[in-house]
């Protein structure tokens, strides 16, 4: 008898410590999606397939999976898409980079902190769209940013 416990725990050991089989978090208890500790980047869902649509040339930053994202300043909400647009500020959230494109002085910076502008802004509350589809192998989306000043306005 003493044996089978014995086994049976090793069993359990194995199979908690094993990276397949643990949880890390995901779900339940600390950790998981919201819990609202990320400093940078947010959390990825994988749900299937490659995504990959249209015949212009495929992103280097393209998941190889199709990812639900879960932005570390919005982390209840799910995006799914690469590209959310924030018109009020004027500027971009890249969930696949994890990283924000915005204006310093008169070129484009990507940068994996905030803009100095939203500091202090609570981005979960502010208007926010994400961009279509057919825009996410767009590395450089802000050279279409004067079609989104228009089209997007803030509130």
């Amino acid at each position: 008898m003493k044996t089978f416990k014995t086994l049976v725990l090793s069993i359990c050991i194995i199979l908690g410590t094993n990276q397949a089989f643990s949880q890390k978090g995901h779900g339940h208890g600390n950790g998981g999606h919201g819990n609202g500790n990320h400093k940078q980047g947010g959390t990825k869902v994988i749900v299937k397939g490659n995504g990959h649509h249209g015949n212009r040339g495929r992103s280097v930053y393209r998941p190889a999976n199709i990812v639900v994202f879960h932005p570390h300043w919005h982390p209840a909400y799910s995006y799914n898409r690469r590209w959310v647009y924030f018109p009020r500020y004027n500027f971009y959230w890249d969930n696949w980079r994890q990283g924000y494109y915005y204006m310093n002085g008169p070129a484009w910076v990507f940068k994996t902190t905030p803009p100095p502008v939203v500091i202090n802004v609570n981005l979960e509350k502010e208007k926010n769209y994400e961009l279509k589809e057919d825009e996410d192998d767009l590395d450089d989306v802000y050279k279409t940013n004067d079609k989104h000043k228009t089209e997007f306005k803030p509130d």
